[in-house]
This record gives structure tokens, C-alpha cells and sequence, in this order.
């Protein structure tokens, strides 16, 4: 008995040494002991909690310093609520330029890419025109790529009436971006890359149905705030105001909505187009507080995309001359616009590398390592044939009915390959019917 009791006593002293040994690593960490609560609104490193003092839903048997470590550098949201610093800005290799460095495929896809580019730009050009006036007909050729950044209501009102220097906000209404007649200077097979913002989505593709062009893909722009400016807090000194009342969640992004005029087939035309070179998606700084300039990136994405070497931008400013296109708007400051030479450079059916420069041919041109590296587009999956005929086929005639029967197996057969060969629904854009189920 005696034995017993003293065990009993060991044990107790034992518990009680090991219970001020976590209360004591508590205490350090700022945290409550095991007969405390945290007080009110206490917030420690993983969180607003009480008893026992580990994260949520995190398992006793886990380190807690090393989830401390782990929780509290990837709390995005709580350090975006604390500091302004958006989550985005954490993700590894925004750059462009570093985007590729563990795919050294796809990099060299991009530098062949743009050694060519670079050659076969034609000079930038520009005109400085009133566009509710100016008849787009008059430029004399039609275009490969049109690239909008009309001046949408959103532009003017998420500022609340602020002044934005270097910036024109006014607006112009729907029934006037209708009246441009952008499908007409668009070529047969042409895309046209619109920006329409936050809110102007279904009005861009009002516009699309007005101008001929079929939406096939949405361009998100993601913007971050690396750079802005620190308050002695760590805090973003001025975070973003713009939209005021009008939204009811931080707004970070725009969209830019790419239409299609034609039939453009990823895996036939594959001298005008190369696709899955690049992503949707684009996460770059975000400009001064209201500005409407956008990212570069973009221009990158459009031509390795697409090779057509006659691009159009409306509604462009000096920071958006770039070589390789025609830029059109009343807020230019350089006019250089001559017809007769532009249409020079693209006369004849030269491309490279026939064509080393930038005269000669209206498409871009490859080379055969570039089609080797390009990602290529998936083949349609067929459906399974069976040896047997379908009930459909029988009725049409099968091999125990003669010749006859073979000849309309035959054709059967031939409707299926011209099925596969049509666009697949992705090329077709919102115009595509449903894809039919297959019966089990």
C-alpha cells in the first residue's frame, strides 16, 4: 500500500513538472496555460483562440512550432486584411521573364518566338483621329488583329470624380462603340481582343454580336501591389479606392474577351495560328490610382497567338506605340500615318525565313523547330466503332444485304470521319451546339 501511495505522489509531481514545463513554452509564445482561457480578442500566431492552444483543426500529435511557422507565412488573406498586400503577390515567378525557367522547352518556344517578331515587325505606326468620325475604311487593308480599350463608364465612375492626371475619362455610350465598324476592317479569318473591365462584360459581347465576331476566350488580368508604397506599419500607405460604393468586395482584376471572325481551326491553320503558347491569365503590378494602362503582357500573348502581321489598336495612347502595330486614338500626341508605305510592307505572299525583315507578306511565319516545341492541340476523341452495325446502320442496308449494303456502311462511315473534322467546340466559341451524350 505504502509503495502504491508513493507511486501515486511520483506521478502527480511528474504531471505537475510537465504541465509548468508547456506552461512555461505558453508563456513565451505569448499564449494562455492549461487553466487559463485567452482573454477576449486575444490573437496569437495561429489565430483568435482559447484552450488548448494549438490551430484549428490541427492534430496534437503535430509540431506546434513547425505549424506555427507553416500557418503563419501562408495566412495570405489575414496578412492582406492586416497590411493591404494582396495575396497574389506572393505567387513564385510573376515575372515573364522568369516564368519559364524550369520549362526549358517552352522557353525556347518563346525566344525563337520572339527573335522573329522582332525581325519581322514592321515599324509602329500611328494616327492621332477623332474615332466617332473617322472612317476605319479609309486605312485601306484589313487587319489580322484588333485590339479595344474603349472608354467605359467604369473607368470614370470607380474613381468617385477624382482627378487622375494623364487620363481621359470620358465615356462613351454602347450605341456609339456599335456604330464602329470594326468587323469591316477585319479580315475573314481575324480575332479581336476587347477590354471591357468589371462590369462591361455583357456589353462586350453585345459588341461581338454587332461586329460579326464569335467570344472564344476571357482573359483575366490579376493585378498586384508589390511595389506600393509602405507606411513605417509595413502597411500599404493609400490602398485602393477606386469603385467606392459600387462593390461589395475588394476588385483586383479586368477581363479582356477575345472574339473570332471565321473558321479558324487550331490544328489545320496552323499558319495563322499557334495556340496553348500562352495562359489566360496574367498577374502584373497594378497602375496609378486610376489609370487605365495595361499590361504589356498582353501584346505578347496576341502575337505569339496569333500570326497575322497586320494588328490595330483603337483607342490608344503614346505608351501603347509599339512596333508591329497601327495605333489609332485622339489622345496621341505623334502622328506618323502613311497608307502607301504601310501597305507597302505587306504586299506579296513572302514570310519567314524567306523574309528576313520586316517587307514582304501579311503572316509572320515558323520554323520547323517551332512546330516540334509548340504545345499542339488535342485530337477530337472519335467514337468507338464496333465491327457489328448500329441498329441505324442495319436499317440502312448491312453486309448480308449485298452490295448495296456495303455502300451505305461505307458511307456511314465516311459521315463519322467528316464529323471528326469538324471545329472543335472551343474554336467555335459560345456559337457551339452542346457536345451529345454518348449512350452507355
Amino acid at each position: 500500500m505504502q509503495a502504491a501511495a508513493s507511486r501515486s505522489r511520483s506521478n502527480r509531481r511528474h504531471k505537475k513538472r510537465r504541465g509548468e514545463g508547456k506552461n512555461r513554452e505558453r508563456r513565451q509564445r505569448g499564449g494562455p496555460r492549461d487553466d487559463e482561457t485567452a482573454p477576449p480578442g486575444f490573437y496569437g500566431a495561429y489565430g483568435y483562440g482559447g484552450h488548448p492552444w494549438l490551430p484549428y483543426g490541427v492534430d496534437e500529435g503535430v509540431d506546434v512550432k513547425v505549424s506555427s511557422k507553416f500557418l503563419t507565412r501562408n495566412d495570405y488573406c489575414q496578412t492582406f486584411i492586416d497590411t493591404g498586400l494582396r495575396p497574389q503577390n506572393f505567387i513564385r515567378d510573376l515575372d515573364y521573364q522568369n516564368r519559364y525557367s524550369e520549362y526549358p522547352k517552352i522557353q525556347r518556344l518563346i525566344k525563337l518566338k520572339d527573335d522573329i517578331l522582332a525581325k519581322r515587325a514592321s515599324p509602329g505606326m500611328s494616327l492621332k483621329c477623332d474615332l466617332k468620325t473617322f472612317d476605319l475604311a479609309s486605312l485601306g487593308t484589313k487587319f489580322d488583329v484588333v485590339l479595344l480599350d474603349p472608354p467605359w463608364e467604369e473607368y470614370q465612375t470607380r474613381v468617385a470624380g477624382m482627378y487622375v492626371p494623364d487620363e481621359d475619362l470620358s465615356t462613351w455610350t454602347l450605341d456609339e462603340l456599335k456604330a464602329l465598324k470594326v468587323g469591316e476592317v477585319a479580315d475573314h479569318q481575324s480575332f479581336v481582343f476587347l477590354w471591357c473591365g468589371e462590369t462591361h462584360l455583357e456589353h462586350a459581347r453585345e459588341l461581338f454580336k454587332k461586329w460579326g465576331f464569335r467570344r472564344i476566350e476571357d482573359i483575366c488580368w490579376v493585378k498586384t501591389n508589390r511595389l506600393a508604397p509602405l507606411d513605417a506599419r509595413g502597411s500599404v500607405k493609400q490602398q485602393s479606392v477606386m469603385y467606392g460604393d459600387s462593390s461589395i468586395i475588394q476588385r483586383t482584376k479586368e477581363h479582356c474577351l477575345v472574339g473570332v471572325k471565321g473558321t479558324v481551326k487550331r490544328s489545320v491553320d496552323t499558319h495563322f495560328i499557334h495556340a496553348n503558347c500562352d495562359v489566360d491569365l496574367i498577374m502584373e503590378e497594378e497602375k496609378s490610382f486610376g489609370s487605365t494602362h495595361k499590361p504589356i503582357e498582353l501584346y505578347e500573348t496576341i502575337e505569339h497567338f496569333c500570326l497575322g502581321r497586320r494588328r490595330l489598336e483603337l483607342f490608344g495612347r503614346d505608351r501603347n506605340l509599339r512596333d508591329g502595330w497601327l495605333t489609332l486614338g485622339t489622345g496621341l500626341t505623334n502622328d506618323n500615318w502613311d497608307k502607301e508605305t504601310y501597305l507597302k510592307w505587306f504586299e506579296g505572299e513572302s514570310q519567314w525565313p524567306e523574309a528576313k525583315d520586316y517587307k514582304g507578306g501579311k503572316l509572320l511565319g515558323s520554323v520547323a523547330e517551332i512546330e516540334t516545341l509548340r504545345p499542339k492541340s488535342p485530337v477530337r476523341p472519335g467514337r468507338k466503332r464496333s465491327r457489328s452495325l448500329s441498329p441505324r446502320r442495319r436499317m440502312a442496308g448491312g453486309p448480308s444485304t449485298g452490295a448495296g449494303g456495303w455502300r451505305a456502311a461505307r458511307a456511314s462511315r465516311d459521315y463519322d470521319y467528316e464529323e471528326d473534322e469538324k471545329p472543335l467546340p472551343e474554336d467555335l466559341g459560345e456559337m457551339a451546339p452542346p457536345i451529345p451524350k454518348e449512350d452507355d
